[in-house]
């Protein structure tokens, strides 16, 4: 073989190898590129089967939201037939069958849902009212307290739990440290606030019943049976210029209890507000016609203080006609007879008489006789009464009239006595009576 011949053979052998290392090159890149292709497709179909899962759930959420829950109910069971796994599927459609009522298809759902995710604190949440619902107090407290466990500043369970508790006389305790951790995790649910301010009332803790019943109506300023609850506290108090101002607050917000009205009158009274307690017993007695006999009794003090002693008598009336045991009614309306002059004199004196038969420990009755004798000069009568009411009731007042008459008896030793007793009290009268006849008396 010649070398022209043996290199043209050789040449074609390369050439030959060089195309079949070639076509293999290109079948190798055939094989990945096939590879990628299926790679991309799977993965297309993933996002593409993802895609309408969403879509689905979506679709179910916009249902819900506007209150079409079967509609939404048949978005979410597609979805699940699609995925299991989907626990936001079941959790909503959990929250359909709360909405119909269906509570054991819900709590079904929340367990599923749980099983799926078994952190999902809001799932837990709504499975606890759930069982509250169907008065199972255990199950629910089961959840709550895995709540707590999972999310331990969750002010909502501490809250719900609290309720649980309260329930129990035994767990009382249990409750009020429930609440107060609502509270140091800055609840805004005026509930806490109301529970802590009537076990600190129940306790006669007062001012802290005053700063809880204030945080409770922080968060419900339009409640108006709290500014009632409040004005309590503040009577408690004795603070009655911010007890009159809750229970109008009250008032001006539609809660108009018969003891609302009561309440504010009584104060006023108290603060010698007598127009403003007046109009109060007047509403009481002409809107809510009440059966208290102590309204007409206030209200005939409101008029004997404005000097309409006609209108007091007739309340005064009022009382003893429904009463006749009221030793205070003929007390009031013998004062007011008194006001009238001699006409009426026989009257008081009878009615002092009654009071006292009916009450014979009542101080102010003897009082208001013996002034009545010894404005009669009727002093052994007016001595003995001034005697009964220092036994029963040591006041500035009687000390001072039993003294005027030991004065006019000349017993200025035991009327000096008497005289600097009332001075002591406060008693102007007798701060000056003692200071002209008493010697050494500084």
């Amino acid at each position: 073989m010649t070398s022209g011949n043996f290199y043209s053979k050789y040449y074609a052998i390369y050439q030959k190898n060089k195309k079949k290392q070639k076509l293999n090159i290109i079948l190798k890149y055939c094989q990945v590129m096939k590879g990628i292709l299926l790679i991309v497709c799977s993965l297309l179909f993933i996002v593409s089967k993802a895609q309408t899962i969403n879509d689905l759930y979506e679709d179910g959420i916009k249902l819900k939201n506007n209150n079409k829950c079967n509609e939404a109910i048949a978005k979410f069971t597609e979805v699940l037939k699609k995925d299991k796994y989907y626990h936001e599927a079941w959790y909503a459609r959990a929250l359909c069958y709360k909405e119909l009522k269906k509570t054991d298809l819900a709590i079904q759902d929340l367990s599923q849902c749980l099983n799926v995710k078994k952190d999902f604190v809001e799932a837990f949440l709504l499975r606890a009212d759930l069982y509250l619902e169907q008065n199972k107090n255990s199950e629910a407290l089961n959840d709550l307290n895995q709540i707590i466990r999972l999310k331990p500043n969750y002010e909502q369970a501490y809250e719900k739990r609290a309720a649980i508790y309260l329930k129990d006389p035994q767990k009382q305790s249990n409750a009020i440290a429930d609440l107060q951790k609502a509270a140091e995790l800055k609840s805004t649910n005026s509930w806490v606030y109301i529970q802590l301010a009537e076990y600190s009332a129940e306790k006669k803790k007062y001012q802290e019943a005053l700063s809880h019943y204030s945080k409770a109506i922080e968060f419900d300023n339009e409640n108006g049976q709290l500014y009632f609850k409040r004005a309590l506290i503040y009577q408690n108090l004795s603070d009655n210029t911010n007890a009159i101002r809750d229970l109008t607050k009250a008032i001006n917000l539609k809660y108009t209890s018969e003891a609302n009205y009561l309440n504010r009158a009584n104060l006023y009274m108290e603060m010698k507000q007598y127009e403003n307690a007046l109009n109060d017993y007047n509403i009481l007695i002409n809107q809510y016609h009440t059966k208290d006999l102590s309204v007409y009794l206030n209200r005939g003090q409101c008029f004997s203080f404005l000097s309409q002693t006609q209108n007091a008598i007739k309340d005064f009336n009022k009382v003893i006609t429904l009463n006749p045991k009221s030793a205070k009614a003929y007390y009031l309306r013998a004062n007011e007879y008194l006001k009238l002059g001699k006409t009426k004199e026989p009257l008081a004196i009878k009615d002092f008489n009654k009071a006292i038969e009916l009450e014979p420990d009542n101080a102010e009755a003897y009082l208001k006789r013996g002034v009545f004798y010894i404005e009669k000069q009727k002093y052994t009568e007016a001595l003995n009464d001034l005697n009964k009411s220092i036994k029963l009731k040591p006041s500035a007042e009687a000390f001072y009239y039993r003294g005027a008459i030991l004065y006019e008896q000349h017993k200025f030793q035991e009327a000096c006595i008497d005289l600097k007793k009332a001075a002591q009290q406060g008693y102007e009268p007798a701060k000056k009576k003692a200071s002209e006849v008493c010697p050494n008396n500084h």
